[in-house]
């Protein structure tokens, strides 16, 4: 093709007034291919507070613009059903109409939008591709595939002209449940204009920790985190744990105020990412206890900086992180957890962060993830 695709992108989670941040992970992935394609994002949100039926937003990004449609929420849940699936309809006439005509869709995340891509790609004869973000694939979460939402899953994926996953674990996990489109993985994508390597600790004197996602705690596992920092405390109080969270937990700060920990575990709650790469400047490590993830935007930030990290091994993570980068233990594992974290905070300054932050640009900058996917985007029509 000897001209720009013009690529529409499709969410199923994207940033609202409510959540900023949500899906803020597939939106870096869009910004680092915009420079090589021409992109559209369109998203289509229920508001109560809409006093017109439908209102147009147009969201301007460097390299891309994000069309939101706001519709007027009713009372009448299969009525907002119907409204979303004809917002979206609206939303590509006025694409065409106002931007471009796409050559290809881009569906990050499968459900619940994948559901458009499909009939876009029968009605209009749009193809797609599919970046796949979500842990419902891995073993910890096979409860929650319900046969229903499994044969929608595999009939948006296996129709899919490409899947690109985080990770290779992730496409295992697919594969595992008969996904059989071509695959490309493709991980997630950090600005390291931003986050970049800083100066040091701060003027307290202690070692700092850093940890930053949801709290949601079947992921994170942050209360088994806190017990094992409270057993540290017990016999040394050298650190500090500097915690960056989107969510509030009363309960996380109750245990801390119960173990006497206030001088050790400090909450910082929602942070910009600005904010954030202060905090992973003044930081000596990095802390993630999860017992389950794909491909951390937070690890490879933490590269990006410099950081070495302390983390469980489960999804993609050991596929990113050897010796040479951090500490990798079994999820749940709080004694190991222990050990780890007291070795890093004796051992931390031992590892190369220059070569940490160069690993990070060399395999998730902008630069990099960007051709990867606009390498996709142009094999499909080959």
């Amino acid at each position: 093709m000897d001209r720009k695709l013009n690529v529409l992108h499709l969410l199923s989670w994207f940033p609202t007034p409510s959540d900023p941040y949500a899906g803020n992970f597939c939106l870096k992935q869009i910004q680092s291919v915009s420079d090589e394609v021409n992109s559209v994002v369109l998203s289509c949100c229920l508001e109560d507070e809409q006093e017109s039926a439908r209102r147009v937003e147009v969201v301007e990004y460097p390299n891309f613009k994000h069309l939101y449609v706001h519709v007027k929420r009713s009372k009448f849940d299969w009525w907002n059903k119907f409204l979303l699936f004809s917002a979206y309809h609206f939303g590509l006439r006025y694409v065409r109409r106002h931007f471009f005509n796409p050559d290809l869709i881009h569906q990050h995340v499968t459900l619940p939008l994948g559901r458009m891509a499909y009939l876009w790609s029968r009605w209009h004869e749009l193809p797609y591709v599919l970046t796949e973000h979500w842990t419902i694939y891995q073993p910890q979460n096979r409860e929650m595939m319900t046969p229903r939402m499994l044969r929608q899953i595999r009939a948006i994926a296996n129709h899919a002209k490409r899947i690109m996953p985080v990770s290779a674990n992730l496409q295992h996990c697919m594969q595992e449940y008969d996904i059989t489109a071509p695959f490309r993985v493709i991980p997630n994508v950090v600005d390291t204009n931003l986050f970049v390597p800083g100066n040091g600790g701060y003027e307290d004197g202690k070692k700092h920790i850093l940890h930053v996602s949801t709290l949601r705690e079947e992921a994170k596992n942050a209360s088994g985190m806190l017990r094992v920092i409270a057993q540290l405390a017990q016999h040394r109080r050298d650190f500090v744990l500097d915690i960056v969270h989107d969510y509030p937990r009363p309960d996380l700060e109750q245990f801390v105020k119960e173990n006497q920990l206030e001088d050790v575990v400090f909450f910082h709650g929602r942070k910009s990412e600005a904010e954030i790469a202060e905090f992973y400047n003044h930081a000596d490590f990095f802390l993630l206890f999860s017992n389950f993830e794909n491909l951390p935007c937070v690890i490879i930030e933490a590269f990006a900086c410099g950081l070495p990290v302390v983390t469980t091994d489960v999804g993609g993570i050991r596929e990113i992180v050897d010796e040479s980068r951090g500490r990798l233990l079994p999820a749940g594992d709080e004694q190991r957890l222990l050990a780890e974290v007291e070795l890093m905070l004796d051992h931390h300054q031992e590892y190369d962060r220059e070569a940490i932050r160069q690993y990070a640009e060399d395999h998730f900058s902008k630069p990099v993830i960007g051709k990867q996917i606009a390498a996709v985007y142009y094999a499909v029509f080959q």
